[in-house]
């Protein structure tokens, strides 16, 4: 899909920054968005046939992101009803029901919500499309909506941070987070190209979005170390994904499910893998920080203000 405006303020002034085979990079001059075009079109298949989404799906992380641990301490609206959109496999929504929240989960890929509700016993878990769900009548407004690592994902980011609007409850919360584009040192990730990742954030395209659609801004902040990702990146032996494979034949059915019904071979070689690197990850830390490492995840979190929006 070719874009003639830029997809989250629809401004028609945006400036080639780089050209590549398949696609370029612009960046549009009203909101600072960098922005893919065209933009790749990618459903819930691409993300169930991804092995890097295999892997999270069939082993899981177990451990919580430095932007979870950043809305655990601001913890807004104890208590409340909260809904994490695209809640993965379900690492951040058991640590919210632990802290009293009354948690619903949503994301379009059927493996992770089946893997929530195998490891966490989540039973308010959900596949679907946020936009039936945000115009869905009668729907329940929360006081928390969070979406941790998902608005790189969508091609319509203007229209996604709408419909997170439509399910925030007046003067109740939104918790955002996107790779920082402005991370310094400026590593490039795999992962962090199309088409996983279609739009790129910094604090200001990030701020004037959710202000835009309603939202007082009450804290940004920047955080998540590069060396482990740096090292995920650079020591990747396919020991992991080459178990996943041949489990996968044996099975001949579709990675998904909890570890103890996949690979346990895989899942013991990825924690080895991720203790190597958790150690290793302490030095290029130091040498990272005393060179000015910024963080390489953007964390908002807002307020909606005024009434309700549907």
């Amino acid at each position: 899909m070719s874009l003639s405006a830029c997809p989250a303020c629809r401004h028609n002034n945006a400036a080639l920054i780089t050209a590549r085979s398949n696609y370029s990079f612009l960046r549009c001059g009203a909101c600072d968005l960098l922005f893919t075009d065209p933009m790749p079109s990618v459903n819930g298949d691409w993300y169930r046939e991804n092995m890097m989404y295999q892997v999270r799906d069939q082993i899981g992380c177990n451990r919580l992101q430095w932007n979870h641990k950043q809305f655990l301490r601001n913890h807004p609206s104890p208590g409340g009803h909260l809904l994490d959109i695209g809640c993965g496999t379900g690492e951040f929504l058991q640590a919210a029901q632990e802290a009293d929240y009354q948690v619903t989960g949503f994301d379009f890929d059927s493996n992770a919500v089946r893997a929530a509700q195998e490891r966490f016993g989540l039973n308010n878990v959900f596949t679907g499309d946020l936009a039936e769900l945000a115009q869905k009548p009668g729907i329940q407004l929360f006081d928390v909506v969070t979406a941790f690592e998902v608005l790189e994902h969508s091609p319509t980011p203007g229209r996604f941070v709408q419909d997170l609007s439509r399910l925030v409850a007046p003067d109740r919360f939104l918790a955002i987070s996107v790779p920082n584009r402005d991370r310094w040192p400026q590593f490039r990730y795999d992962w962090d190209q199309p088409p996983n990742h279609l739009t790129f954030w910094n604090q200001t395209s990030l701020t004037r979005l959710l202000a835009q659609n309603g939202f007082q801004i009450l804290q940004t902040a920047m955080g998540w170390k590069q060396g482990e990702p740096f090292l995920h990146q650079h020591l990747q032996f396919g020991i992991v994904t080459q178990l996943l494979k041949n489990q996968r034949r044996q099975a001949r059915a579709p990675v998904a499910g909890s570890l103890t019904e996949g690979a346990p071979l895989a899942g013991m070689a990825y924690r080895l893998k991720s203790m190597m690197i958790s150690t290793l990850a302490i030095p290029v830390n130091l040498g990272l920080r005393s060179i000015g490492e910024t963080g390489m995840t953007l964390y908002v979190l807002a307020q909606k203000t005024g009434g309700e929006t549907r």
